[in-house]
């Protein structure tokens, strides 16, 4: 008799494509809408070739060959976030082959236990994560942070959980991020509302955040490693590989080590400052002209046209062009330092590339899923938030707000990018908040800054196990089976969602709002 053979998770990219072949028979079903001019969604509409809104146009029908090309296409809009994770693989590579990364972890392991690293970790993701929306370069860092964990005792799932919660938690709160709540307030239109309103609110909201998450991820990585058996990855093989092989290295500190750690701190600092939006912070613009006052005393000069100045985006401005621009420099730097051949420097940074190439083609078929949902203008995506916020007007004043989080929460499903799920339902949501709130003691204004909070948290909340390409990329690179990491992060996150609909809820009578 043949033994049964127990179900075994698809890859992560079985997974995705699965995914994409659902949202395929939808579009079958599901009519397209669009956002006018106006920030109204016309419902079954499109637009033509020059803009004009027609009406009853009833669905968009994906075939086999849109199917097989939605990957493709996908590829093509990502390429930025395909190239910055190729380029950080051959990086990290690079720094690897010269055995500083090893060096550089043994040292940190030495002078700080476990637990420090893992508060101060998760603190620093989730400080990224509500200054400036940090989620999609998560995989690039996993690469550096996975191998800290497993050196130091823990598994694979330890080290995506100090990345991920702390990011997540910092996207819930999304304390000063100008890319979500920037996006809300200017897509309300309240004069009264700035990036500041609700602030006191949104940190409460991410010290309970982070506090409650740092202790989950603590008590799961002290029960590993005390009980290595007690992983939720303990039997799967390519799980324990690399925690044997991280654990073998034993490479000591030399001159040339610190100095490759020395431009790997500065590159990570640079893209830290590249990304944070100095402009919109406190709406400073002090620190954004001094950060930048270099680019314009050396624009036009023959130092300033030698060094390109004038092609440099302003820190603050950065994306994933310049994120590939500083890791390619600084491999070259550190292979310099360390006196690498040409050959051997080709050869392993190619080599770190190519490992990562299962990402990106995790990453483009996720990114094929936005073909056939839409833009933040048009398609299938908007039909969807047009059937949720008719949900919403009738809803009564005591539920509101855990009616607009369990609401996000179901739109960001079908479309994930808050600024511009902003742009679409904030000036719809905000007039519903302001009418239902104007006659309370929390008013319209207050309404709509509980409004913002309920966006942030139910839209990240998502982020946390929904298959797109930061999640569905991590689980390629860690070999962890999606359905442990779904079951793992939502032991986290759901819990989490309930403490923020709580904190929210209550703010208005407890005069935080």
């Amino acid at each position: 008799m043949k033994e049964k053979k127990k179900f075994q998770m698809p890859s992560a990219l079985t997974i995705v494509m699965i995914f994409l072949g659902v949202v395929a028979v939808m579009t079958w079903f599901v009519p397209t809408s669009v956002v006018n001019e106006s920030g109204d969604i016309v419902f079954n509409a499109a637009f033509d070739a020059d803009g004009n809104i027609i009406e009853n146009a009833g669905t968009n029908p994906a075939g086999l060959w849109d199917f097989f090309l939605a990957p493709i296409q996908g590829l093509a809009i990502g390429a930025d976030v395909a190239c910055s994770i190729l380029i950080s693989g051959a990086f990290l590579a690079v720094l690897n082959k010269t055995g500083a990364m090893d060096a550089g972890i043994n040292a940190l392991l030495k002078k700080f236990s476990g637990n420090t690293l893992i508060v101060l970790l998760i603190t620093v993701f989730a400080l990224m994560g509500t200054i400036y929306g940090a989620w999609e370069e998560m995989p690039a860092y996993a690469i550096i942070i996975i191998p800290m964990f497993l050196a130091a005792g823990y598994d694979v799932m330890t080290g995506m959980l100090v990345i991920l919660v702390g990011a997540v938690a910092g996207n819930m709160a999304d304390v000063v991020n100008p890319y979500a709540i920037g996006a809300a307030v200017a897509a309300i239109g309240n004069e009264e509302l700035s990036i500041g309103s609700g602030i006191v609110l949104r940190m409460i909201l991410f010290v309970a955040l982070v506090t409650f998450g740092t202790i989950s991820v603590l008590r799961y990585a002290n029960k590993v490693k005390k009980d290595p058996s007690k992983s939720v990855v303990a039997d799967i093989a390519e799980c324990q590989n690399m925690a044997a092989a991280a654990s073998t290295n034993e490479e000591k500190m030399s001159w040339r080590h610190k100095l490759s750690l020395i431009v790997f701190a500065i590159v990570i600092l640079l893209c830290v400052m590249g990304y944070a939006p100095w402009a919109s912070i406190g709406e400073n613009q002090g620190v954004f002209n001094f950060l930048n006052g270099f680019k314009t005393n050396l624009s036009g000069g023959f130092l300033g046209n030698l060094l390109g100045v004038d092609s440099f985006t302003e820190f603050g401005n950065w994306y994933f062009n310049e994120f590939c621009v500083i890791w390619l420099i600084g491999a070259i730097v550190i292979a310099v330092i360390n006196k690498m051949p040409e050959k051997e420097f080709v050869s392993t940074f190619i080599g770190g590339a190519a490992d990562l190439m299962g990402v990106v083609l995790v990453l483009a078929t996720s990114r094929g899923i936005s073909v056939f949902m839409g833009s933040q203008t048009e398609g299938m995506s908007i039909t969807f938030i047009y059937w949720i916020q008719n949900i919403l007007k009738d809803v009564p004043l005591w539920a509101f707000v855990i009616a607009a989080v369990a609401v996000y929460v179901m739109i960001a499903v079908f479309l994930q990018s808050t600024s511009g799920l902003a742009g679409i339902t904030m000036p719809i949501f905000g007039a519903i908040a302001m009418a239902v709130f104007a006659t309370t003691s929390t008013g319209g204004t207050g309404g709509q800054i509980l409004l913002m909070s309920a966006f942030t948290c139910g839209v990240n909340f998502i982020c946390s196990f929904y298959p797109e390409s930061t999640n569905m990329g991590i689980c390629e690179l860690t070999h962890i089976p999606y359905d442990r990491f779904v079951r793992t992060m939502l032991k986290i996150s759901l819990p989490m969602l309930l403490i923020a609909a709580v904190i929210i809820s209550v703010a208005p009578y407890v005069g935080i709002v």
